[in-house]
């Protein structure tokens, strides 16, 4: 089994639009990964694999009603990139506008399993205080977890 993103952590956006990826998540990420809108108000980087997956995904469960929007909103807004020499990926202007990057000194980067997300610090911090604990033990319970 391939190993997981985890934890979070706010990283420095220089002047560029460029971003430190982690260094423990660097290598999971690969050469060549997608950039993309993820679901919610963040970007999320596939590694390749996760990327065809998820993308194949798509086109086997979801009907044809409904699969247009979803390959537009994640194909459309989607990137091939890769690391420079540092471990800095250059987030392109577009897709930081549509989350809520664009001009922000720092982001957070977010290991989502076989996904990293990045977000609005400010969002960020929203979301992870809008889950309830007592919500999450239910669920648990629901599935047997």
């Amino acid at each position: 089994m391939e190993e997981l993103f985890v934890s979070h952590k706010a990283y420095k956006i220089d002047a560029k639009g460029r971003i430190s990826i982690p260094a423990n998540m660097r290598e999971g990420l690969g050469n060549v990964f997608v950039a993309s809108r993820g679901a919610g108000k963040c970007l999320a980087l596939y590694p390749m694999e996760q990327w065809n997956k998820f993308m194949q995904s798509i086109l086997e469960k979801v009907p044809q009603s409904d699969r247009k929007k979803l390959q537009v909103y994640f194909s459309a807004n989607a990137d091939k990139l890769s690391l420079d020499g540092q471990g800095r990926v250059l987030l392109n202007d577009d897709l930081r506008k549509q989350v809520n990057l664009f001009g922000e000194s720092q982001a957070e980067i977010f290991g989502n399993n076989d996904h990293i997300e990045i977000w609005n610090c400010a969002l960020f911090k929203q979301e992870l205080e809008s889950i309830d604990e007592m919500e999450v033990v239910a669920i648990l319970d629901k599935y047997e977890i």
